[in-house]
């Protein structure tokens, strides 16, 4: 039997993942949680599984089911005060003998439920077969496919699918919540909005009254529309989904059919963006420069060579810190393609390309000087240790380039009458560009612990970062001769006036 004790040992597992003081968690793993942490915190993470794994016969043990309900309990908990704003499932597993021999036996039969059911059509639809599969293209009620759902539990539904359904969550899952609105409100244009599902059965009959019988059922392709229409408390009108049910018996074909089906490309914010005149005119300015690659949110698979790549979503994040908004360019990474009034803000003509490559290359000397100081490890000096605790703290770069733009004046020792022109003379050499930024990145960061305030909890509270920016730039202040030599290389290579 598996000992109870290292089940519990979980619960400090999860003290430690979502510890909001980072410095209390063990240094071998403190750069994995941080990770993880700035994970949950952008949206990319739905489900978090604690697994109690053993190599030994589960027994049903009371002792260890209560440590795994407590451990699930508290960190459900623990997350929901980490990050309010996400929708985030803990689950906590026993993974013994038992359970790796059914995830074994699953993995290897695509379809697991294997009930005969009569499936509820619109008596439309037409049959198409080749040598190794036959498929029955068909619309369902929305109203069938909601008792099916709830009917069986996920991983008896979703089989045969990499993924099961991902919630809906404000952030992550937008799409999902936007499939449950159409449902609710508007469910006679479900069909025309939706793409469909795609079933694998092991066989169905069509009557020629085009009544369909099926047997056996996963859901390849659809799981966040099946688990969206099961998420709606209740259906007021039925409505149709667009449909496929496929049987083929070659193992081989099956798989293609699973992996061919998906692999569509998520729609992020940005491809919706790609085509707008914004983004078509930085596309086309960026040609100035042919040793940068900048492309407008706009994905194909041309992936230039010898060339800096500028992210879009770093690029208007980084725009957004600089000019005023350091904790919605930190927690806003695709809000701000989503929303029109960020990306108004941001995208508008008076944004320059000269202007963007002025503020990614302090993005990316940030990035360098805080690689430098890692790979220094034990040889850091007391000072760079504390650097580097900063620069490892979520929020703190958006904070800095924030910061620094806020003290531009005083660096430059020269009124800035258009913020929005600022930019370097010579940009052909972006390298050299990141390199001019590293001595203000250095005299800045000697005076890092006034913005640690500002990161506490993350960097969230838009009051404590301008009054620890505002303590900054007093200091800056009040060492503009000694900067003015310090920066003198940096200085002369700024131009205000473009």
């Amino acid at each position: 039997m598996a000992p109870g004790n290292k089940a519990s040992d979980l619960n400090t597992a999860a003290a430690w993942v979502f510890a909001r003081d980072i410095e209390s968690v063990p240094t071998q793993i403190r750069d994995s949680v941080q990770e993880l942490q700035e994970a949950i915190l952008n949206g990319d993470i739905n489900s978090i599984y604690f697994w109690y794994v053993h190599n030994l016969n589960e027994k049903n043990n009371k002792d260890i089911q209560e440590e795994l309900n407590t451990v699930q309990v508290a960190a459900q908990n623990l997350v929901n005060t980490f990050s309010p704003d996400t929708d985030i499932k803990i689950i906590a597993l026993e993974v013994g003998n038992a359970t790796i021999e059914k995830w074994y036996n699953s993995s290897n039969k695509r379809i697991t439920i294997e009930d005969t059911m009569r499936v509820y059509t619109n008596k439309e639809g037409f049959e198409i077969a080749e040598d190794k599969w036959k498929a029955c293209v068909t619309a369902v009620s929305g109203m069938w496919l909601r008792e099916l759902s709830l009917k069986y539990k996920e991983d008896e539904i979703f089989s045969g699918n990499p993924r099961n359904f991902l919630g809906a969550g404000k952030r992550k899952n937008k799409i999902n919540l936007g499939i449950m609105a159409t449902v609710e409100d508007k469910p006679k244009n479900f069909w025309a909005y939706n793409n469909g599902i795609t079933a694998l059965v092991n066989d169905y009959t069509l009557s020629e009254e085009k009544d369909l019988i099926i047997k056996g059922i996963t859901i390849i392709n659809g799981a966040q529309t099946t688990g969206a229409v099961a998420s709606v408390e209740k259906l007021v009108d039925d409505f149709w989904v667009p449909i496929r049910f496929i049987v083929c018996n070659d193992t081989k074909v099956i798989e293609e059919i699973i992996n061919n089906n998906n692999k569509q490309n998520e729609i992020l914010p940005s491809d919706l963006r790609s085509n707008d005149k914004q983004q078509e005119r930085l596309r086309r300015e960026f040609k100035k420069y042919p040793q940068l690659y900048y492309s407008g949110g706009r994905r194909d698979d041309k992936k230039p060579k010898n060339k800096e790549i500028l992210d879009p979503y770093m690029v208007a994040q980084t725009v957004m810190a600089y000019h005023g908004d350091c904790v919605k360019a930190y927690n806003g990474k695709k809000a701000i393609w989503d929303g029109d009034k960020d990306y108004n803000f941001i995208f508008s003509d008076q944004l320059k390309v000269e202007h963007i490559i002025f503020v990614y290359s302090l993005s990316r000397a940030i990035d360098e000087y805080k690689i430098m100081l890692k790979n220094k490890r034990e040889m850091r000096t007391d000072n760079e240790n504390e650097q580097f605790d900063y620069l490892s703290k979520r929020g703190s770069k958006m904070l800095l380039i924030y910061t620094i733009a806020e003290s531009m004046e005083s660096v430059l020792q020269k009124k800035i009458l258009a913020p929005w022109s600022i930019a370097f003379k010579d940009n052909n050499d972006f390298d050299v560009l990141v390199e001019k930024w590293k001595s203000v990145i250095k005299s800045f960061m000697s005076f890092n612990k006034s913005l640690l305030p500002a990161l506490e909890g993350g960097l969230k509270n838009k009051e404590q970062v301008k009054q620890s920016a505002g303590q900054l730039v007093s200091m800056v202040n009040a060492i503009q001769e000694m900067l003015q030599i310090q920066l003198q290389d940096f200085i002369k290579a700024v131009d205000t006036d473009m």
